[in-house]
């Protein structure tokens, strides 16, 4: 491999795909992303939302500025209870799916539909410092002291990765994944 085409190891480009980490609901983390977006003009964005959900997503970021509720029963078998998932402006997610509308990119829901979501730890710097530090400083601190994973983690970013995977094989893909799943996803990619 020629010392061009050598990914740098903390680099978050890879190839064709070049990840954006976020912490979800978090304004800070909406800017940024939107100015990479546009910036990059990807031809697919991945986001780590869940398929079942796209349908519904996308008419609800159709709504925007008007806030939206999404909720789906749970996969624990409990009739009475549901997953809330917030449509608002001044979420990452939902700035990636209405950016990538507006450059005219493929967007793929990128979260597989097998189960519980598993658990993760959202321990973060705050995210207001982006304000004051570079994105690449913030995830870089983030990723120094790396999270505790589980089976059920590396099986669900395995499973986001099977569908990273699957996306146009000739496009440069943005994936916007949480902070706390960056590395899960990065070692299934491998």
């Amino acid at each position: 491999m020629s010392q061009e085409s050598a990914p740098d190891a903390g680099s978050l480009r890879r190839g064709r795909f070049l990840y954006f980490p976020v912490a979800a609901g978090r304004l800070e983390f909406a800017i940024e992303l939107r100015r990479a977006m546009l910036a990059e003009r990807p031809q697919v964005v991945a986001v780590e939302l869940p398929t079942r959900l796209e349908d519904a997503y996308l008419r609800a970021v159709a709504r925007l500025p008007q806030m939206s509720v999404i909720l789906y029963p749970e996969d624990s078998g409990e009739e009475d209870r549901a997953v809330y998932v917030p449509v608002e402006p001044a979420d990452p997610f939902t700035e990636a799916v209405r950016t990538a509308q507006e450059i005219g990119a493929e967007i793929v829901f990128a979260e597989p539909d097998i189960g519980e979501r598993p658990h993760l730890p959202d321990h973060y710097p705050d995210p207001y410092s982006l304000r004051h530090v570079p994105l690449e400083k913030y995830v870089e601190a983030y990723r120094v002291h790396p999270q505790p994973r589980s089976e059920e983690i590396a099986a669900h970013a395995a499973g986001i990765a099977w569908k990273l995977q699957g996306a146009d094989p000739l496009a440069s893909v943005f994936v916007v994944v949480s902070l706390n799943l960056l590395d899960p996803v990065l070692d299934a990619m491998e």
